[in-house]
């Protein structure tokens, strides 16, 4: 029998999991009990999808580079999202 999905997590994933269950599984509210940006949780739930096999990488460069800048409390949250949203846009238009 293959592995089980819930072995491919470690002890700070398991905290993650139960974090967000309690916040009903919404990253907004989540943000707002424990001061994490809603892009680095977003990062964490990607992180956990990879880990469980079911996301391929995705992410754009520049979208990593936004969500490093809002970890490192270089950019707020707020901006980050709508240069994003603008970049996304521009993208579409191509």
């Amino acid at each position: 029998m293959g592995k089980k999905w819930y072995e491919a997590l470690d002890a700070d994933d398991v905290a993650f999991l139960q974090q967000l269950a309690a916040a009903d599984f919404k990253l907004s509210r989540l943000s707002a009990q424990n001061g994490s940006s809603y892009f680095v949780l977003k990062k964490k739930v990607s992180k956990l999808k990879q880990a469980l096999g079911q996301e391929e990488k995705e992410d754009t460069d520049f979208k990593e580079y936004l969500e490093l800048l809002v970890a490192e409390k270089i950019l707020p949250s707020s901006i980050a999202q709508v240069l994003y949203q603008k970049y996304l846009e521009g993208v579409r238009k191509k």
